[in-house]
């Protein structure tokens, strides 16, 4: 009995082995092959006649292929076409409406162009440290000092540490040591001198390790020998201009070091920053480094470990290492991979390898929450003003369906003017964002190019965004609009208007202002903790006081040099000390009268002089400060007030101190004062009268300029032959926060075009809503209603929006200045004032764009809306 599935079935087969075939042209196929069929049966054919006629209607291999091409041929012809008809349709609405039009292009274009900026942000600071060949092997050991029952973390380590690793742990390749980052030193070619240049003092196998690229030189031997110094491109030029470096003899501290090795300038992206680096070796004599000792810590330890090997399990091995060498220490080792150098370094001491501007992985995800924020507010803009609109499009939508248009062709149609729509922003952000990146790199301490803008991945991420931002803004509309049934549109059965959607649009308009309200309280957040850090007293006085290295005589016979300093009128104290600081080298060798053995503390010690209290105006909380009429001061202590809590209850003055074997007589305790950056409390700390390797100058207000000549002149003549280089200690203190300054005008001016967009978008609703009331404002004017009752009715909708938004945006500002304020141990009072000051000014800008076409429309004569009623 003939199957007549199964002889389709063969003949599907048999259609599949010829050319290929689009799977949507086969189904044509075999649904008029099935149609060709039932009619054949349906006139008194067999089944197997029917399906041999039916086969050979449809003709052979060559026509059925033939007319597959002509059939593709004219799909892409009417899909052509109809693309062509889309963006003439677009782009006659634009000429039609040009306000609206305006509005959603640059509603999207000033969107798009902050997401642009700050995904260019974000990539660069994901970018640091990820050139390296090997940088998912490579880690940094980190100290953790839990001795005073604290952890204090640190990037420097034991110098012998990195050998031990090698030896001991097969799944370590290679250790390097290094110090880098310092600049003021003397590398030189005869009287030429760069003290700008930052040095490296790295292990031979630096740049094994790390892929920096070599211009001249071999990497592999470039600092075998002790004598030897590679240079950046730019430095080997400012010493030998267009010489060939290699060979050439440089002097260190009055030693040749040889050039062996010339690198490209090391870029941006990379947590070191070095001009010059030699041997750490050198730093034996040069700088007094015990490279030997376990219990000293000077230097970051970088390893490299084999393939595959996890850092969390080899962490375990080795974070007892130090304890194993010298018993007593309650230091722990952990390793940071390389990779979260710059972003998750925020609690770390990084006195080894110092670099500016250190990252923050919590901005990373502030700044990137903040871009689709406000990419979502353009978007919110657009679908609010597409469905605002709908009536004017009801007509259209009915004839085209009428005139056989499906609702997926409506839907291709308004997603392509959309999606078009987004790509003429993203065009037009492109621009603004050239244009802004000056301004925005000023902001940001960043140093972005136009050239990052057209790298391929960065390209095509731009290009996505714009294809999801046409696809997300124009999806409900163009959803909304193709489910109009033609009958009831065209019959005028369908209530046009703002009632139909409404509630979705007041939802919209919360939500967008709730977004611009968080934005402008985040700001708000930063910047009052900002203002809070600036006016708080730190309990020291850091203003007018300079600080330079004693080398030269004011190391050799200060007391000479300080009475030539003083000869200045302008030139208040001087002294030779540490200047405050946040406290390197915690110890827990201390003990004093009446201490409980259990107890273990860490406390850091400050060198100072006599002078040391004048300069730095600290203020005495109990007995005296050092003094020349007590000789046996030196043996004795000043602590502060954190330091003085730990002795228990009573007077700290009187009591035997010992610290590090020294022991004396405590005579005072200093207010507590805040000589680091506020995100750790203030340290236990200890002055001995010591004196320390600067020296600070205490200076006239008003008289900068002239100390500055004073004192190079006087260097000059104790320190001759090195250049003079000084820090303002305010300019120190005030560094700690460059990082919290920047993201704090950069969230305020984020903020501020948020408030922009959503503004953009109030003003064009509030035109359509006065356009649709129109003849409502007429009928109420000539019943007798006033100017301003009207500007109340058609204010009111918008601005209940607004004041409900205020319900979203507090709980969320709130909830995020909390996690941020947890970084600092001294904060602001995170009170009502900040979230009711972003509420007032997003409610007055939002009554300003309001108000004005408000009262426009309450104040227009009633007899030009109602003349044709």
């Amino acid at each position: 009995m003939f199957d007549l599935e199964k002889a389709i079935a063969g003949w599907k087969r048999e259609l599949k082995g010829g050319r290929a075939l689009e799977d949507g042209y086969r189904r044509e196929l075999e649904e008029h092959l099935r149609d060709k069929i039932d009619d054949l049966v349906a006139h008194g054919a067999g089944p197997a006649e029917a399906f041999d006629e039916a086969v050979r209607s449809l003709g052979g291999r060559d026509d059925i292929d033939t007319e597959f091409v002509k059939a593709r041929k004219g799909k892409r012809r009417a899909a052509n076409a109809l693309l062509g008809n889309y963006a003439r349709i677009a782009l006659r609405k634009f000429r039609r409406q040009k306000g609206f039009s305006f509005i959603n292009l640059a509603g999207l274009s000033v969107g798009m162009a902050c997401c642009i900026l700050i995904l260019l942000w974000v990539k660069d600071e994901t970018s640091f440290d990820r050139f390296h060949k090997n940088a998912d092997r490579i880690f940094r050991v980190l100290s953790i000092d839990r001795a005073g029952g604290g952890d204090a973390w640190d990037t420097s380590s034991p110098a012998p540490l990195g050998e031990a690793l090698v030896r001991d742990f097969p799944e370590v390749v290679r250790a390097v040591r290094a110090q880098s980052g310092w600049d003021g030193w003397d590398l030189r070619r005869g009287p030429v001198v760069f003290p700008e240049a930052r040095l490296a003092a790295v292990d031979p196998a630096f740049f094994e390790m790390f892929a920096f690229p070599f211009i001249a030189g071999d990497p592999r031997t470039a600092l075998a020998d002790r004598h030897s110094v590679v240079l950046t491109e730019s430095l080997a030029r400012k010493f030998f201009g267009g010489e060939n470096a290699l060979g050439q003899v440089l002097q260190m501290n009055r030693t040749d070091l040889r050039v062996t090795g010339v690198i490209r300038d090391l870029p941006r992206n990379s947590h070191f920053q070095f001009e010059y680096a030699f041997p750490l070796d050198n730093m034996r004599e040069w700088r007094e480094s015990r490279l030997d000792d376990w219990a000293y810590r000077q230097c970051a330890t970088y390893i490299e470990t084999q393939p595959g090997v996890s850092g969390k399990t080899l962490h375990q091995k080795i974070k007892s290492l130090v304890q194993k060498h010298v018993p007593a220490s309650r230091v722990e080792l952990d390793l940071q991979p390389l990779r979260d150098i710059h972003l998750r370094s925020t609690r770390i001491q990084n006195f080894a390898v110092q670099y500016p501007n250190p990252g923050n992985i919590a901005y990373v995800f502030l700044f990137t929450a903040a871009a689709v924020c406000i990419l979502l507010l353009a978007c919110v803009n657009f679908m609010n003003l597409a469905t605002a609109r709908y009536g004017a499009r009801a007509l259209e939508v009915g004839v085209r369906k009428l005139a056989g248009a499906g609702r997926a062709d409506l839907i291709r149609q308004f997603l392509g003017e959309s999606i078009l729509t987004s790509f003429v922003a993203l065009a037009a952000a492109g621009l603004l964002v050239v244009l802004a990146l000056p301004a925005f790199n000023a902001l940001s301490g960043k140093s972005l190019s136009t050239a990052d803008l057209v790298r391929f991945p960065t390209l095509g991420g731009f290009l996505a965004i714009a294809l999801l931002t046409g696809l997300a803004a124009g999806s409900y509309p163009a959803f909304f609009l193709s489910s109009f049934s033609p009958a009831r549109v065209l019959k005028g059965g369908l209530r046009l208007g703002l009632r139909r959607g409404g509630a979705l649009r007041k939802i919209l308009v919360v939500g967008q202002f709730a977004f611009t309200i968080a934005l402008l309280a985040a700001a708000l957040i930063i910047a009052g903790q900002l203002r809070y850090i600036r006016n708080k007293d730190l309990g020291f006085n850091p203003h007018n006081v300079v600080s330079f290295a004693g080398y030269g005589n004011y190391y050799e016979d200060f007391p000479a040099a300080k009475q030539e300093l003083l000869k200045n009128p302008d030139v208040l104290s001087v002294s030779r000390c540490f200047p405050p600081g946040p406290g390197f080298g915690g110890t827990t060798a201390v003990d004093w009268e009446g201490k409980d053995p259990r107890l273990d503390v860490a406390i850091y010690g400050d060198m100072g002089d006599y002078d040391y209290l004048e300069t730095f105006g600290l203020a005495m909380a109990e007995g005296r400060f050092f003094s020349r009429d007590h000789p046996t001061d030196a043996d004795n202590f000043v602590l502060n007030e954190t330091a003085a809590r730990l002795l228990g209850p009573g007077p700290a003055v009187g009591k035997r101190f010992t610290m590090d074997g020294r022991t004396g007589t405590i005579i005072g305790v200093v207010k507590d004062y805040i000589a680091g950056p506020f995100h750790a409390p203030v340290q236990p700390k200890v002055i001995a009268l010591r004196g320390g390797f600067f020296v600070s100058v205490k200076y006239r207000p008003g008289s900068t300029a002239a100390v500055l000549g004073f004192l190079e002149e006087t260097w000059k003549k104790f320190v001759p032959g090195r250049p003079f280089r000084y820090d303002f200690l305010d300019d120190t203190i005030e560094g700690y926060y460059r990082a919290e300054r920047q993201t704090g005008k950069i969230m305020l001016a984020f903020a501020g075009l948020a408030v922009f967009i959503a503004c953009l978008g109030l003003f064009g609703m509030a035109a359509y809503a006065a356009e649709q009331r129109t003849k409502e404002i007429g009928i109420r004017k000539t019943l007798g209603a006033g100017s301003g009752r009207l500007v109340g009715i058609l204010l009111g909708e918008f601005i209940r929006g607004v004041l409900l938004a205020n319900l979203i945006a507090w709980p969320l500002a709130y909830a995020a200045g909390r996690v941020w304020l947890r970084n600092f141990a001294y904060k602001m009072t995170l009170g009502p004032a900040v979230f009711l000051a972003a509420s007032c000014l997003a409610l007055s800008v939002a009554l300003l764009t309001v108000g004005f076409l408000a009262w426009k429309t309450a104040a227009a004569d009633p007899v030009k809306s109602l003349r044709y009623e």
